[in-house]
């Protein structure tokens, strides 16, 4: 029932979206893309900077669609509305056999770009086929998704690593002992080192095909000099380490749990900061990193102080540029990842994952100097399989409905005109 529901909702989205052209980064997939259904195989956008493997994966079911009269943008933006994203809600239904999946199909940054050209849905859906086709030991067929989702995206190369990592700890998890009764970082860290090192030999006998699609990967930015492969001097690398407080306060308001559980869960923070010296001593060392991070490494992207069609123009330069609401949102971040620690770790094996999942977040965030929410899709997905505690989200996916709804009402009514022409709101 769920999923016709859903289903209803896509279509009557698509049904407006469908009167709009294409709209920004849209024009450069969508003249691309008719380049390959024209067969000019050599052509290339240079407004782009990932590989085209939306637009190979697509070329077959546009060809198709085309005997319709449908037209290559719309029948892209079907393609990711009913394939690419309905793949992705069943593969998370076998995860979360639950309506987690539904939860997370809707989160509305996620939710948006189902309707858009964009490469955000097939990115999702190919790492997810990795992990699934991985978890069942089809090892090359996990591979293939993988080196799929590269070329649909370079940063998905980290998440495939992340996979193959995870997917090994959790097939040797007897090997690692949990007996520290203080939860010490330390010793995760040491613990993950140690069964990394000490199973070299193994770990490349299963994963020699993901790990061929990795060397490939290196070659590639050997090549090209670069990740991008085009406007490389708007997407320099950097150090912007304040995108991963970012994220967590984004994870934070994105969480599947209930207004009382948010009161119940920071009461019992507080009442730890009160009561134990040591979580009030850490709580102060978040405090000064993240200030350090706040002070040290926050930039501003020329595109986020320019251009006003994104949400992030608005909270850039209203709120976050502002020195005062900057430091003074220091001692929030660090609450928002304590709470988040406390949320996410029931038991004392999930530390280690979780460790990890952070370090992998880190190294597909931080180098991006522009803040856009949909860089937080991917870490988004693997922090909800982190989540056990589960509880009744229906409240959650209504509120969440509604949201969408404002979405697209502001961004398929409340057009507007500006230096790059019919402007409209957009995540």
């Amino acid at each position: 029932m769920e999923f016709l529901l859903l289903q209803l909702l896509n279509v009557g989205i698509t049904y407006l979206v469908s009167s709009i052209g294409p709209y920004m980064d849209e024009e450069f997939h969508l003249d691309q893309q008719e380049h390959y259904l024209n067969h000019q195989w050599h052509y290339w956008n240079p407004k782009l900077t990932t590989p085209p493997g939306l637009y190979l994966l697509n070329y077959p079911m546009l060809k198709l669609l085309s005997q319709f009269g449908i037209t290559t943008l719309i029948g892209s933006r079907i393609i990711n509305t009913f394939i690419y994203s309905n793949i992705n809600y069943f593969l998370l239904k076998q995860k979360f056999q639950s309506n987690l999946a539904l939860l997370f199909v809707l989160l509305p940054t996620i939710y948006f770009y189902n309707f858009l050209f964009y490469t955000d849905t097939l990115s999702i859906t190919l790492l997810l086929l990795t992990y699934v086709t991985l978890n069942k030991s089809y090892y090359f067929v996990s591979s293939l998704f993988g080196l799929l989702s590269v070329l649909s995206r370079q940063t998905n190369i980290i998440w495939m690593i992340y996979i193959c990592i995870e997917n090994f700890l959790s097939q040797n998890k007897s090997k690692v002992q949990y007996k520290d009764p203080r939860m010490n970082l330390q010793f995760y860290l040491q613990a993950l080192i140690h069964i990394m090192l000490h199973n070299i030999g193994k770990i490349i006998a299963l994963f020699k095909y993901h790990i061929t699609v990795t060397f490939l990967f290196l070659i590639f930015i050997i090549y090209n000099k670069g990740v991008a492969l085009g406007d490389k001097e708007h997407h320099e690398i950097s150090f912007h380490a304040s995108q991963l407080l970012y994220y967590f306060t984004v994870l934070f308001i994105y969480l599947p749990i209930n207004i009382l559980s948010y009161f119940t869960h920071a009461k019992f923070c507080i009442k730890r900061m009160i009561q134990s010296r040591s979580a009030l001593t850490t709580f102060i060392i978040l405090n000064v990193t993240c200030f350090v991070i706040v002070h040290v490494f926050s930039y501003a992207h020329p595109f986020i102080l320019s251009d006003n069609r994104h949400y992030t123009f608005y909270i850039w330069n209203r709120f976050l540029s502002r020195h005062i609401i900057r430091y003074s949102l220091i001692p929030v971040y660090s609450f928002i990842t304590t709470f988040l620690f406390r949320y996410l770790i029931i038991r004392k094996d999930q530390i280690i994952n979780l460790v990890l999942l952070i370090f992998f977040i880190g190294l597909n965030l931080i180098p991006a100097k522009l803040i856009e929410f949909r860089y937080f899709n991917i870490c988004l997905l693997f922090s909800y399989f982190q989540i056990e505690n589960l509880q009744n989200i229906k409240l959650n996916i209504l509120f969440w409905v509604f949201i969408n709804i404002v979405v697209f009402y502001i961004f398929l009514f409340r057009s507007y005109e500006c230096v790059f022409g019919i402007c409209r709101f957009m995540f």
